[in-house]
Protein backbone atom coordinates (compact mmCIF):
# COMPACT_ATOMS: atom_id res chain seq x y z
CA UNK A 1 0.00 0.00 0.00
CA UNK A 2 1.38 3.81 -0.76
CA UNK A 3 1.96 5.57 2.49
CA UNK A 4 -0.17 8.77 2.68
CA UNK A 5 2.11 12.29 2.83
CA UNK A 6 1.64 14.23 6.21
CA UNK A 7 1.76 17.86 6.17
CA UNK A 8 5.56 18.68 6.24
CA UNK A 9 5.97 15.83 3.89
CA UNK A 10 3.85 17.82 1.64
CA UNK A 11 5.56 20.70 1.79
CA UNK A 12 8.67 18.83 1.13
CA UNK A 13 7.60 17.03 -1.85
CA UNK A 14 6.00 20.24 -3.09
CA UNK A 15 9.48 22.26 -2.53
CA UNK A 16 11.42 19.38 -4.24
CA UNK A 17 9.36 19.38 -7.39
CA UNK A 18 9.42 22.82 -7.93
CA UNK A 19 13.43 22.78 -7.63
CA UNK A 20 13.25 19.92 -9.98
CA UNK A 21 10.74 21.53 -12.46
CA UNK A 22 13.42 24.95 -12.34
CA UNK A 23 16.21 22.71 -13.13
CA UNK A 24 14.67 21.29 -16.13
CA UNK A 25 13.84 24.26 -17.27
CA UNK A 26 16.99 25.68 -16.60
CA UNK A 27 18.35 22.50 -18.27
CA UNK A 28 16.00 22.92 -21.12
CA UNK A 29 18.01 26.49 -22.25
CA UNK A 30 20.68 25.26 -21.86
CA UNK A 31 19.57 22.48 -24.14
CA UNK A 32 18.63 25.62 -26.71
CA UNK A 33 22.01 27.15 -26.10
CA UNK A 34 23.82 23.89 -27.39
CA UNK A 35 21.69 23.54 -30.15
CA UNK A 36 22.65 27.29 -31.51
CA UNK A 37 25.69 26.90 -32.68
CA UNK A 38 25.92 30.80 -32.56
CA UNK A 39 25.89 31.34 -29.35
CA UNK A 40 28.62 32.86 -27.70
CA UNK A 41 30.56 30.62 -24.55
CA UNK A 42 33.75 31.19 -22.65
CA UNK A 43 36.24 28.32 -23.36
CA UNK A 44 40.31 27.66 -21.63
CA UNK A 45 42.39 26.83 -23.91
CA UNK A 46 44.11 23.96 -21.24
CA UNK A 47 43.71 20.36 -23.13
CA UNK A 48 40.31 20.13 -20.65
CA UNK A 49 37.79 19.71 -23.18
CA UNK A 50 34.71 19.24 -20.60
CA UNK A 51 34.06 23.02 -21.06
CA UNK A 52 32.99 22.25 -24.55
CA UNK A 53 29.91 20.21 -23.61
CA UNK A 54 27.45 22.59 -24.24
CA UNK A 55 28.68 23.69 -27.45
CA UNK A 56 26.81 22.33 -30.64
CA UNK A 57 28.96 19.49 -32.23
CA UNK A 58 29.50 18.71 -36.14
CA UNK A 59 30.26 15.30 -37.19
CA UNK A 60 31.72 14.17 -40.41
CA UNK A 61 31.92 10.49 -41.54
CA UNK A 62 34.93 8.15 -40.13
CA UNK A 63 37.03 6.65 -42.88
CA UNK A 64 36.28 9.41 -45.45
CA UNK A 65 40.28 10.63 -45.91
CA UNK A 66 41.02 11.23 -49.42
CA UNK A 67 44.49 12.30 -51.68
CA UNK A 68 44.82 16.37 -52.16
CA UNK A 69 45.36 16.18 -55.77
CA UNK A 70 43.10 19.71 -57.02
CA UNK A 71 40.34 18.61 -59.23
CA UNK A 72 36.96 20.43 -61.27
CA UNK A 73 34.40 21.31 -58.74
CA UNK A 74 32.71 18.14 -59.38
CA UNK A 75 35.19 15.67 -59.69
CA UNK A 76 35.68 13.01 -56.34
CA UNK A 77 38.70 12.95 -54.93
CA UNK A 78 40.67 9.61 -54.61
CA UNK A 79 40.06 7.66 -51.31
CA UNK A 80 42.97 7.28 -49.14
CA UNK A 81 43.30 5.42 -45.59
CA UNK A 82 44.83 8.22 -43.41
CA UNK A 83 43.68 7.66 -39.55
CA UNK A 84 45.57 10.86 -38.45
CA UNK A 85 43.61 13.30 -40.68
CA UNK A 86 40.19 11.72 -40.49
CA UNK A 87 38.15 13.96 -39.09
CA UNK A 88 35.44 13.30 -36.64
CA UNK A 89 34.04 16.09 -35.19
CA UNK A 90 34.18 19.91 -35.32
CA UNK A 91 32.71 22.46 -33.47
CA UNK A 92 32.84 26.14 -32.55
CA UNK A 93 31.95 29.31 -30.65
CA UNK A 94 33.38 32.76 -29.68
CA UNK A 95 33.17 35.47 -27.05
CA UNK A 96 33.68 39.17 -28.16
CA UNK A 97 37.56 39.07 -29.26
CA UNK A 98 38.01 35.36 -30.29
CA UNK A 99 36.91 32.24 -32.28
CA UNK A 100 37.16 29.14 -30.60
CA UNK A 101 37.17 25.67 -32.55
CA UNK A 102 37.67 22.13 -31.75
CA UNK A 103 38.43 19.10 -34.13
CA UNK A 104 38.82 15.41 -33.00
CA UNK A 105 40.25 12.84 -35.30
CA UNK A 106 40.47 9.01 -35.81
CA UNK A 107 44.06 9.51 -34.95
CA UNK A 108 46.62 11.61 -33.80
CA UNK A 109 46.44 15.02 -34.68
CA UNK A 110 49.44 17.37 -35.45
CA UNK A 111 51.37 13.45 -36.03
CA UNK A 112 54.71 14.01 -38.28
CA UNK A 113 57.77 12.08 -39.03
CA UNK A 114 60.83 13.68 -37.81
CA UNK A 115 63.48 14.00 -40.77
CA UNK A 116 66.42 13.55 -38.38
CA UNK A 117 69.11 12.72 -40.97
CA UNK A 118 69.50 13.54 -44.58
CA UNK A 119 67.39 10.17 -46.08
CA UNK A 120 64.44 10.93 -43.92
CA UNK A 121 62.09 13.86 -45.23
CA UNK A 122 60.47 15.73 -42.06
CA UNK A 123 56.79 15.68 -42.28
CA UNK A 124 53.78 18.41 -41.95
CA UNK A 125 50.15 18.31 -40.50
CA UNK A 126 48.22 21.18 -41.03
CA UNK A 127 44.76 21.84 -38.47
CA UNK A 128 42.87 24.82 -40.64
CA UNK A 129 39.94 26.51 -40.48
CA UNK A 130 38.55 28.13 -43.91
CA UNK A 131 36.40 31.33 -43.84
CA UNK A 132 34.11 32.90 -46.14
CA UNK A 133 34.16 36.46 -44.09
CA UNK A 134 32.12 38.91 -46.55
CA UNK A 135 29.06 36.47 -47.29
CA UNK A 136 30.26 36.69 -51.17
CA UNK A 137 31.25 33.45 -53.30
CA UNK A 138 32.87 36.05 -55.69
CA UNK A 139 35.99 36.56 -53.74
CA UNK A 140 38.32 34.35 -52.15
CA UNK A 141 38.73 30.86 -53.69
CA UNK A 142 36.88 27.47 -53.79
CA UNK A 143 37.78 24.67 -51.74
CA UNK A 144 38.40 21.94 -54.50
CA UNK A 145 41.14 24.24 -56.24
CA UNK A 146 43.32 23.09 -52.75
CA UNK A 147 42.07 19.67 -52.95
CA UNK A 148 39.73 20.09 -50.42
CA UNK A 149 36.22 18.07 -50.46
CA UNK A 150 33.38 18.98 -50.19
CA UNK A 151 33.46 21.69 -51.99
CA UNK A 152 32.17 25.33 -51.59
CA UNK A 153 33.12 29.10 -53.15
CA UNK A 154 34.15 32.17 -51.65
CA UNK A 155 36.69 31.55 -48.92
CA UNK A 156 38.86 35.01 -47.92
CA UNK A 157 40.87 33.58 -44.86
CA UNK A 158 42.30 30.97 -42.60
CA UNK A 159 43.24 30.14 -39.30
CA UNK A 160 45.80 27.68 -39.53
CA UNK A 161 48.13 25.38 -37.33
CA UNK A 162 51.16 24.30 -39.09
CA UNK A 163 52.70 20.94 -37.19
CA UNK A 164 56.21 20.11 -39.12
CA UNK A 165 59.22 18.05 -38.25
CA UNK A 166 57.41 16.30 -34.93
CA UNK A 167 56.26 19.55 -33.32
CA UNK A 168 53.96 22.50 -33.65
CA UNK A 169 55.74 25.16 -36.07
CA UNK A 170 53.43 28.03 -36.12
CA UNK A 171 50.48 29.44 -35.55
CA UNK A 172 48.97 31.63 -38.78
CA UNK A 173 46.34 33.45 -40.30
CA UNK A 174 46.14 33.85 -44.16
CA UNK A 175 45.07 35.91 -46.81
CA UNK A 176 43.26 34.43 -49.30
CA UNK A 177 41.94 37.41 -51.95
CA UNK A 178 45.06 37.59 -54.42
CA UNK A 179 44.44 37.46 -57.72
CA UNK A 180 47.90 36.77 -59.34
CA UNK A 181 51.55 35.74 -57.98
CA UNK A 182 52.39 40.21 -58.91
CA UNK A 183 49.47 41.08 -56.65
CA UNK A 184 51.18 39.04 -54.25
CA UNK A 185 53.38 42.02 -53.56
CA UNK A 186 50.80 44.50 -53.03
CA UNK A 187 49.31 42.76 -50.70
CA UNK A 188 52.59 42.51 -48.19
CA UNK A 189 52.51 46.44 -48.39
CA UNK A 190 48.58 46.37 -47.36
CA UNK A 191 49.38 43.81 -44.11
CA UNK A 192 52.50 45.68 -42.66
CA UNK A 193 51.37 49.07 -43.33
CA UNK A 194 53.10 49.68 -45.93
CA UNK A 195 56.71 48.52 -44.47
CA UNK A 196 57.82 45.46 -46.22
CA UNK A 197 60.80 45.14 -47.58
CA UNK A 198 62.07 41.87 -49.45
CA UNK A 199 64.21 39.07 -47.81
CA UNK A 200 62.75 40.85 -44.05
CA UNK A 201 59.47 39.45 -42.90
CA UNK A 202 59.39 41.22 -39.89
CA UNK A 203 58.04 42.58 -37.98
CA UNK A 204 56.15 45.27 -39.09
CA UNK A 205 53.26 47.00 -37.63
CA UNK A 206 49.65 45.34 -38.65
CA UNK A 207 47.76 46.59 -41.69
CA UNK A 208 44.78 46.22 -43.82
CA UNK A 209 43.98 43.17 -45.81
CA UNK A 210 42.25 43.36 -48.99
CA UNK A 211 39.15 40.77 -49.63
CA UNK A 212 39.38 40.18 -53.17
CA UNK A 213 38.64 37.32 -55.70
CA UNK A 214 42.11 34.69 -55.54
CA UNK A 215 42.77 31.34 -56.47
CA UNK A 216 43.84 28.90 -54.10
CA UNK A 217 47.86 29.07 -54.88
CA UNK A 218 48.04 32.72 -54.16
CA UNK A 219 47.69 33.94 -50.49
CA UNK A 220 49.90 35.38 -47.89
CA UNK A 221 50.46 34.09 -44.32
CA UNK A 222 51.50 35.35 -41.06
CA UNK A 223 51.72 35.18 -36.95
CA UNK A 224 50.16 38.09 -35.35
CA UNK A 225 52.30 39.01 -32.19
CA UNK A 226 50.55 40.86 -28.75
CA UNK A 227 52.35 44.27 -29.55
CA UNK A 228 50.17 44.57 -32.37
CA UNK A 229 52.72 43.03 -35.42
CA UNK A 230 52.95 40.29 -37.67
CA UNK A 231 55.82 38.38 -39.09
CA UNK A 232 54.94 36.73 -42.66
CA UNK A 233 55.68 33.05 -42.52
CA UNK A 234 56.30 30.32 -45.02
CA UNK A 235 55.21 26.65 -45.06
CA UNK A 236 58.25 24.38 -43.06
CA UNK A 237 59.24 27.95 -42.36
CA UNK A 238 61.43 28.77 -38.57
CA UNK A 239 59.71 28.25 -35.84
CA UNK A 240 58.35 31.45 -34.32
CA UNK A 241 55.66 30.36 -32.02
CA UNK A 242 51.78 30.91 -31.95
CA UNK A 243 51.62 34.90 -31.50
CA UNK A 244 48.10 35.76 -29.96
CA UNK A 245 46.97 32.43 -31.54
CA UNK A 246 46.89 29.94 -28.66
CA UNK A 247 46.05 25.74 -28.77
CA UNK A 248 45.90 22.40 -26.53
CA UNK A 249 45.28 18.77 -27.30
CA UNK A 250 43.91 16.20 -25.27
CA UNK A 251 46.60 13.38 -23.21
CA UNK A 252 45.59 10.92 -26.77
CA UNK A 253 46.04 13.48 -29.03
CA UNK A 254 42.52 12.71 -30.78
CA UNK A 255 41.86 16.34 -29.74
CA UNK A 256 42.49 20.03 -30.34
CA UNK A 257 40.94 23.24 -29.12
CA UNK A 258 42.24 26.53 -30.46
CA UNK A 259 41.66 30.10 -29.94
CA UNK A 260 42.52 32.60 -33.10
CA UNK A 261 41.60 36.36 -32.09
CA UNK A 262 39.87 38.23 -34.38
CA UNK A 263 42.35 41.30 -34.57
CA UNK A 264 44.45 38.60 -36.52
CA UNK A 265 42.71 38.57 -39.06
CA UNK A 266 43.38 42.75 -39.72
CA UNK A 267 41.33 45.29 -40.84
CA UNK A 268 39.31 46.34 -44.13
CA UNK A 269 40.65 49.30 -46.60
CA UNK A 270 38.36 51.69 -44.38
CA UNK A 271 39.86 50.73 -41.00
CA UNK A 272 37.13 48.09 -39.86
CA UNK A 273 37.78 44.83 -38.25
CA UNK A 274 37.79 42.48 -40.85
CA UNK A 275 36.03 39.91 -38.95
CA UNK A 276 34.38 41.31 -35.23
CA UNK A 277 30.98 41.03 -33.25
CA UNK A 278 28.45 41.41 -35.60
CA UNK A 279 30.42 39.33 -38.57
CA UNK A 280 28.69 36.45 -40.65
CA UNK A 281 31.08 34.25 -41.41
CA UNK A 282 31.29 30.33 -43.40
CA UNK A 283 33.35 28.46 -41.48
CA UNK A 284 34.84 25.10 -43.30
CA UNK A 285 37.26 22.71 -41.08
CA UNK A 286 40.08 20.59 -42.62
CA UNK A 287 42.87 18.11 -41.57
CA UNK A 288 45.35 17.66 -43.88
CA UNK A 289 49.27 15.81 -43.52
CA UNK A 290 51.83 14.70 -45.53
CA UNK A 291 51.99 10.72 -46.07
CA UNK A 292 54.86 9.80 -44.59
CA UNK A 293 53.52 7.47 -41.85
CA UNK A 294 50.66 6.21 -44.26
CA UNK A 295 51.61 3.10 -46.63
CA UNK A 296 50.63 4.94 -49.57
CA UNK A 297 53.10 7.99 -48.88
CA UNK A 298 50.61 10.06 -50.33
CA UNK A 299 49.49 13.29 -48.59
CA UNK A 300 45.45 13.22 -47.29
CA UNK A 301 42.71 15.71 -45.78
CA UNK A 302 39.33 15.76 -44.58
CA UNK A 303 37.28 18.44 -45.00
CA UNK A 304 33.66 18.41 -43.05
CA UNK A 305 30.49 20.14 -44.35
CA UNK A 306 30.40 24.14 -44.27
CA UNK A 307 28.95 26.05 -41.27
CA UNK A 308 27.40 28.57 -43.03
CA UNK A 309 25.84 32.12 -41.90
CA UNK A 310 27.75 31.96 -38.47
CA UNK A 311 27.00 34.64 -36.54
CA UNK A 312 29.31 36.46 -34.03
CA UNK A 313 27.16 37.55 -31.29
CA UNK A 314 28.17 40.18 -28.65
CA UNK A 315 28.87 37.91 -25.66
CA UNK A 316 27.09 38.34 -22.03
Amino acid sequence: MRKSLNFKDRISFFAGSLITLCCCLLAGLSAVTAADGHAASPIRIDGDFTDWRHIRRYRDPADDTHDTTPRGVDDKPTPLVHMDVDLLEYRVTHDNEAFYFLMRSKGRIGHTQVGNDTDRKAGRYYVNVTMDVDQNDETGYALHEGGYYPTSRGYDANAELEFYNGRMNVAKYLNHGVQSREAIGQALLDQSSGQYRDGNDGPYPAGFMRVGASVYRNYTEWVYASDDTITFVHDMGPNIGPGIAEWARSEDLRKIEMRFPFKGFLKNEDGNPLVAVGSVVDLSFSLEASGENVPSRRWASDTGEPITKYVITESP
